[in-house]
């Protein structure tokens, strides 16, 4: 089966659905090969820095090993992975919230951070990161997967549980979103990321 027109390199995969449904072993090595990089370099993106992305990603191929008797056949593999990664790191985050919470409560607050110099261009990339990071949190979601992971719509759709449309329209605002806040600190003519139009939009964005 081909791929979708977003997505050319990666197939529906569902040669290696049937394999791994039957016990193939050798099936989930090469999704491991095809897989892996992408998601570790995703859940990198969402984890704090001191955490290790690829046992999160190791965790989630062995959950998928584990419950392949239970696969769907219509399913994605790419799509439950990637929702897999991406519950593993909430979770993570959570438990490392409560953690700091419990720390914050019998050490005091931690002293602010000190002053720090940086290139253009870093500093460019750096208020980037900073308004991804500050866009709600749907929205944020949904620019991850589409732009930085390469994700389908229909794929992100099945990630977040939410139809092809809304992604479509949380896209759109989180471009609109992205635009306004790196304005100020683009000279005349410079873009930050970039924004060309988004193929799966109709009619103006709700928000979803």
């Amino acid at each position: 089966m081909p791929g979708s027109p977003r997505d050319p390199e990666f197939p529906h995969l569902t040669g290696y659905l049937e394999s791994l449904r039957s016990g193939d072993p050798q099936a989930l090595d090469r999704l491991m090969d095809l897989l892996w990089a992408p998601l570790v370099g995703y859940a990198g993106r969402i984890l704090p820095d001191d955490c290790d992305p690829q046992d999160i990603v190791q965790e989630a191929f062995v959950r998928l090993w584990t419950r392949r008797a239970t696969l769907r056949e219509d399913g994605s593999l790419r799509a439950l992975l990637y929702t897999t990664v991406r519950n593993a790191c909430l979770d993570e985050i959570r438990t490392r919230r409560r953690r700091q919470k419990l720390r914050s409560a019998e050490c005091g607050p931690s002293p602010a951070p000190g002053p720090y110099e940086d290139t253009r261009g870093a500093e460019l990339q750096r208020l980037a990161a900073a308004a991804v990071a500050k866009l709600p949190e749907k929205r944020r979601e949904v620019f991850r997967l589409v732009r930085q992971e390469g994700l389908s719509y229909r794929e992100a759709a099945e990630v977040l549980g939410l139809s092809e449309q809304t992604v479509a329209n949380h896209m759109s605002l989180a471009l609109a979103d992205l635009r306004t806040a790196l304005r100020p600190f683009v000279s005349h003519g410079e873009a930050g990321p970039r924004t060309r139009e988004e193929p799966h939009t109709r009619g103006r964005p709700s928000g979803g």
